[in-house]
């Protein structure tokens, strides 16, 4: 929602709040200077009075990792990629951040008194045994995770504080402000819309308009890189197996053979594809071995091959990785196994005019098509008659679907619609434009406001909560020393 409202032109006040958020909390990235000294054999950094110690890091950095890989990659993010987002840097920021408030509620005098930290930690589910607080779960579930009690519920402490901190910022939403986002929320234009296909539009071309376009973007039609290779193949129907070979296989991988319940298969059902897994399993081992012969030079590639990216079925992230002569690892195929050996690299290069030809002229007529669609476009915006669709807010995309628009093109539509000051345009797909016009606008809906305000009011709380505290966080960054260690 926010990310969309930034988008909206519309919604000026909510666009100042994010650019003030965006502002005063790009600032803190770089702050602190590095240094050496003992500290740094048990921190990472230092903030004021406040040290970030290096387990504190190492629990905080987990926490990230861990968010990131269920919730962003689906379990797929590599130690590579979290150095290429430079999770370590968010970690340590995010750190520094916490350790500048907690200096500033020292300074206030506030605290964490006994009885606070007692019922936060009582409170916490992953602790309770029908909902009572369990000691012996709360020592073996730290145990578990390798932290002592000491320090976990130092690292509650500062959490607490910070809540309490965190609580002096709040800020109330003003009527005045809930309607402003009421109405950037739910804005409704009355449209007007009409279409013109770019089918209906006849063009020609010749060949000097071929040619003289086919020049001007050469660069667009260019020949693949491409491979040559000597190569070996492995075929496993040149594999033989017996019934005595695949019984035996099965007998130690049948728990891989299971039916859609789960159920390991018997042996005779399982039979095809006990045989098939046992063929590569062999194939593999002949491949290997040639691998090796055809590294030393003891043995010639039985054949040679061209491999075009984008076109052949193959794993082109290792021949990118490779140099000339390079012979590369038994690779996997539909049927079997194959050994290359790299012989030459064939860079990208424009196509001949001829070869590119058929492209270009299907390019060219879609390209004056398109041209020639909007400026009829721009000649009829100003004087058409469309038809009325009603009220429509930008997340009305299913009201579109009887005009003959995709769900991804509606909230495209009106993505566009709403995001323009003019009360009529159009918007150009690949296909048509669409030419519509602002006949009719609701800027206020006292009903929706009331049947969303809780929501309303929470989002207008948390901008006004990141401003407030993203403006002290800033000005504590000037008050309090940060040291990183290296």
């Amino acid at each position: 929602m926010i990310s969309w409202m930034q988008k909206h032109r519309k919604y000026l006040v909510i666009t100042i709040w994010i650019s003030t958020i965006a502002f005063v909390g790009a600032g803190f990235v770089g702050w602190g200077m590095y240094d050496f000294n003992l500290d740094r054999a048990s921190s990472v950094a230092k903030v004021g009075d406040e040290k970030i110690t290096v387990k504190e890091f190492q629990n905080a950095y987990s926490n990230l990792y861990r968010y990131y890989n269920e919730n962003v990659f689906k379990g797929t993010l590599t130690k590579e990629k979290a150095k290429e987002l430079k999770l370590e840097d968010l970690t340590l920021n995010q750190l520094i951040r916490d350790a500048l408030l907690t200096n500033y509620a020292h300074e206030l005098g506030m605290e964490v008194l006994n009885k606070e930290l007692e019922e936060k930690l009582t409170q916490m589910k992953i602790f309770q045994t029908n909902g009572v607080f369990d000691k012996n779960k709360y020592y073996s579930i730290l145990k578990q995770l390798r932290r002592e009690p000491k320090e976990f519920e130092e690292s509650l402490k500062k959490e607490i504080l910070l809540d309490k901190l965190k609580d002096l910022l709040s800020l109330k939403a003003a009527k005045v402000e809930e309607e402003a986002f009421a109405s950037a929320l739910f804005m409704a234009d009355r449209l007007e819309i009409t279409t013109i296909y770019a089918k209906d539009i006849n063009v020609s071309i010749d060949e000097n308009e071929t040619k003289s376009f086919w020049e001007k973007n050469k660069n667009k039609y260019m020949i693949t890189t491409t491979y040559d290779v000597e190569a070996i193949k492995v075929d496993i129907k040149d594999i033989n197996v017996t019934d005595k070979e695949a019984e035996e296989f099965y007998k130690n991988e049948k728990f891989r053979y299971k039916d859609e319940n789960g159920k390991i298969l018997s042996f005779q059902k399982a039979k095809d594809r006990v045989i098939k897994d046992l063929k590569f399993k062999k194939a593999k081992k002949i491949a290997l071995k040639k691998y090796l012969l055809l590294k030393k030079g003891k043995i010639k590639a039985e054949e040679k091959m061209r491999l075009a990216e984008g076109k052949d079925n193959f794993p082109f992230e290792k021949l990118k990785k490779a140099k000339k002569g390079d012979v590369l690892k038994p690779i996997k195929q539909k049927n079997g196994f194959l050994v290359i050996k790299l012989d030459i690299i064939n860079l990208p290069k424009p196509m001949k005019y001829e070869d590119a030809k058929n492209f270009v002229k299907q390019d060219l007529l879609e390209y004056k098509k398109l041209t020639l669609l909007e400026e009829k476009a721009k000649k009829m915006v100003d004087n058409f008659k469309g038809k009325d669709i009603g009220f429509v807010t930008r997340d009305d995309y299913k009201k579109l679907e009887s005009e003959n628009f995709g769900e991804n093109e509606a909230l495209e539509f009106l993505n566009a619609v709403f995001s323009s000051t003019k009360k009529a345009s159009y918007y150009l797909f690949k296909d048509r434009a669409v030419l519509y016009k602002v006949v009719d606008q609701k800027l206020f809906d006292k009903k929706k406001l009331k049947e969303n305000k809780d929501i309303i009011i929470k989002n207008i709380e948390r901008l006004k909560e990141s401003v407030a505290e993203n403006a002290l966080i800033n000005r504590l960054a000037k008050k309090y020393e940060i040291v990183r260690y290296k």
